[in-house]
């Protein structure tokens, strides 16, 4: 039968692989797929032979705590493709390894769909031609991201948002004096995140009724994320749920990452915060040629969302403050929101990525099943 090879490095990439293995199920039942990635992945029908939370890392210097976990991921994907042989390799997102393992891949003659390519856009355009080389077909879920693409010659298909297509239908109203706190899903960047964002919620919550909710990743180690004694009560932790906590809260905080796009289409206003060790925002800063590291900004083109690289307490504070209230900064955030929920068009990209891939292994096992 039909076999295709996903690998998914994190918590967004295993939602994303687990939308796109569903929908290619439906389409041929019969594939073989496996791979790398978590709990989502294999509800979804696929063989997960490798989970992605035993080497998934953010930022510079944990990269380097992970090189030796992400060198046995290595070794261990390139004797499946060895073994195994699939008809195609999917990587999702988490370029730092998939770009490696499409290397091998084109090495061992499999060809490469890459879903959720890196934001080479972000960073300069010398990776472009290197992307390339590895990869017979992109598939973009960012609406500028086919004209950069086009651009550099690689054969590329926007297929929409898959952040569109795992999100539900509404549950909730947005609760006066609610506030979400979105640290992130990775021990690393929860590790570097925390305290300042507790310093922001003490903060904001001074002389104001403010509660807090915190969605956990589930399994998640939380250890680190102690609440301070000045919101003793305050602050409420829950496993998953983010879209809960999105939709009840009147603001969220969130960290800079998927979670940002998904926070700006439920409609609740919010704060991009994103932070690091100083190396990682050092070689960032010396880099990235984005004007915007958030999502919502990147696809409107403007500051639609307050963004914050590495800012102190007191100034994500003062620009959180005024979208507590119905101020005309509220208002023109909300309806800064409302136009992204446009660009993003419909949803549909998982489905839209599937039949994309069928098409491609179709061609390279022209039609016949093994």
């Amino acid at each position: 039968m039909p076999q295709i090879a996903v690998v998914a490095g994190e918590t967004s990439g295993d939602i994303h692989a687990a939308n796109l293995i569903a929908a290619l199920r439906e389409l041929r039942p019969e594939l073989d797929v496996w791979g790398v990635g978590g709990e989502k992945m294999a509800e979804a029908g696929a063989e997960v032979i490798l989970d992605y939370r035993e080497f998934s890392a953010m930022g510079l210097t944990d990269v380097l705590a992970k090189l030796p976990q992400l060198s046995r991921v290595k070794k261990l994907i390139t004797s499946q493709f060895q073994i195994r042989k699939p008809d195609l390799f999917i990587p999702v997102d988490f370029g730092g390894l998939n770009l490696k393992l499409a290397k091998i891949a084109r090495e061992n003659n499999i060809p490469v769909v890459y879903f959720i390519p890196p934001k080479v856009w972000a960073w300069g355009s010398g990776r472009a031609k290197k992307i390339k080389a590895l990869v017979d077909e992109l598939l973009v879920i960012l609406p500028f991201e086919k004209e950069f693409w086009d651009g550099h010659g690689v054969p590329c298909t926007y297929v929409g948002s898959p952040v569109m297509d795992h999100l539900e239908t509404r549950k909730f109203h947005p609760e006066t004096g609610l506030v979400g706190l979105l640290p992130g899903s990775r021990g690393g960047e929860i590790n570097s995140i925390w305290t300042p964002m507790m310093k922001v919620a003490e903060i904001i919550s001074r002389g104001r009724d403010l509660r807090f909710m915190v969605p956990r990743v589930k399994g998640l180690d939380s250890s680190k994320m102690v609440i301070p004694p000045a919101l003793e009560g305050r602050v409420e932790i829950v496993e998953g749920r983010a879209q809960e906590v999105m939709e009840r809260s009147s603001l969220c905080i969130v960290a800079s990452g998927t979670a940002t796009l998904e926070c700006a289409l439920v409609g609740t206003p919010l704060v991009s915060v994103y932070f690091a060790s100083p190396l990682t925002v050092a070689v960032g800063k010396m880099v990235m040629r984005a004007p915007f590291f958030s999502l919502p900004n990147l696809i409107a083109g403007r500051e639609v969302v307050p963004e914050f690289l590495q800012g102190s307490p007191e100034t994500i504070a003062a620009a959180a403050i005024p979208l507590l209230d119905e101020t005309p900064e509220r208002g023109e955030l909300l309806a800064g929101l409302d136009e992204i929920k446009r660009l993003m068009g419909e949803p549909g990209a998982s489905r839209n990525a599937a039949m994309r891939i069928i098409e491609r292994l179709e061609v390279v096992t022209g039609g016949q099943t093994r």
